[in-house]
């Protein structure tokens, strides 16, 4: 269901007890419900297991170019991921060729990143998420214009007013309004609830919260280089020394 920035404003207002009734937010309590939402947010969007979706998306290779910006106005021009998790190349024909995404102590290890090294098939990626614009590093080289796909969380989205409305998935609208109401104490809004009741609200914004991770929470898989580990089909005998 689509609910509005006001909507979530109004019943968080309401489980403070801040209002009653019919009783609407007035002009700066909206306003000022609106920049805690947004708040919140973008706090949110810093949490892996809050994104409810991974964004694939692609741009093509530039022959001869080993660094692309990312992010509005970039050379990649869609929002700035905040980390990229996964990414391949995929060729004329379709097919796809799996990229190994580095971190900056790895990529740092490799000694010639210049142009100079090139192939066809780049097999190796290290995004900088630098701010206004991230930076995407290829290496090698691309010798080719074949087009990198990459995935990356999705942030949470920002209310641009007060009547845009959104719509999420299960379990996400109880923990808006919840904890929306906890942003909005520390912003000075007035509140009748006692301690009981209060901390309540509190056990709900924390349950909720954990509820979606868990839903969100994804399965580890376990790599491992088959050049260091032994694929003998025998175990050691302590009796035989061998």
């Amino acid at each position: 269901m689509a609910v509005s920035a006001n909507d979530l404003i109004t019943r968080a207002m309401k489980a403070l007890q801040a209002l009653g009734g019919n009783e609407v937010p007035s002009a700066i309590e909206a306003s000022d419900g609106l920049t805690a939402l947004n708040a919140m947010l973008d706090s949110w969007s810093n949490e892996n297991l809050f994104s409810y979706a991974v964004l694939e998306q692609s741009f093509v290779l530039a022959i001869g170019v080993n660094s692309y910006t990312i992010g509005s106005g970039g050379v990649i021009n869609v929002a700035r991921p905040k980390e990229i998790t996964q990414a391949y190349v995929q060729d004329a024909t379709g097919n796809n060729f799996i990229m190994q995404i580095l971190q900056r102590p790895e990529w740092n290890q490799i000694g010639d990143r210049s142009t100079n090294i090139t192939s066809q098939l780049p097999d190796t990626m290290f995004y900088d998420p630098q701010f206004p614009l991230g930076v995407i590093n290829i290496f090698p080289t691309p010798l080719l214009g074949y087009t990198v796909f990459f995935d990356s969380t999705v942030p949470q989205v920002d209310f641009t007013s007060l009547t845009q409305n959104l719509a999420m998935p299960p379990g996400y609208e109880l923990a808006m309004v919840s904890n929306l109401a906890m942003q909005m104490i520390l912003l000075g809004f007035q509140t009748t609830l006692d301690a009981k009741q209060l901390a309540m609200l509190q056990q709900v914004a924390s349950d909720s919260k954990a509820n979606i991770k868990r839903t969100n929470i994804k399965d580890n898989i376990a790599n491992y280089d088959p050049a260091v580990v032994s694929r003998s089909y025998y175990t050691y005998n302590i009796y035989r020394d061998g």
